[in-house]
């Protein structure tokens, strides 16, 4: 009986096989593992608000002004309606209040909540990392007349 001897193509298709079986051999996927005593699992806390700022308009009826700012370091922002007044214009008249990021002539808010002067807590509270940030004040359909405003942006 005579024996054969592999072809080239069919050496390399093995050698081929081989590879990837001793590759697939090396990786090893175990979701049980624990983290070795060496590393630290603690998170470092956001940087709290060191600088106030203080946005003043005027809120046409039925529309919205907006404030940029720079945060410096990852961080709290809070923000606080102090005050809204004018002709005709309750002191517990309710507003739109939002954080967000410019986009082109508007301000695109991540986090709103609708608030009065009336509150002196921060009345939309998120942290934020480093970047170009904005504040939203907006009718939510409350407003018969303009409205004068002062909010306060404390952040890093």
């Amino acid at each position: 009986m005579k024996r054969m001897r592999p072809t080239t193509a069919a050496l390399r298709a093995i050698s081929a096989i081989l590879g990837v079986l001793a590759m697939c051999g090396a990786c090893t996927h175990n979701s049980t593992t624990e983290p070795s005593s060496s590393s630290s699992s603690t998170a470092t806390p956001p940087a709290a608000p060191t600088v106030t700022e203080v946005f003043s308009s005027t809120l046409p009826v039925g529309g919205f002004k907006f404030y940029t700012f720079n945060i410096a370091a990852s961080g709290t922002v809070n923000v606080t309606l102090n005050s809204i007044s004018g002709p005709g214009v309750p002191t517990t008249v309710q507003v739109g209040l939002g954080i967000g990021q410019p986009a082109g002539s508007d301000c695109s808010t991540s986090q709103t909540a609708t608030a009065s002067s009336s509150t002196a807590a921060p009345q939309v509270t998120g942290t934020f990392g480093p970047g170009l940030f904005c504040v939203r004040v907006f009718d939510v359909g409350n407003l018969f007349n303009p409205a004068n405003f002062t909010v306060t942006i404390a952040h890093p």
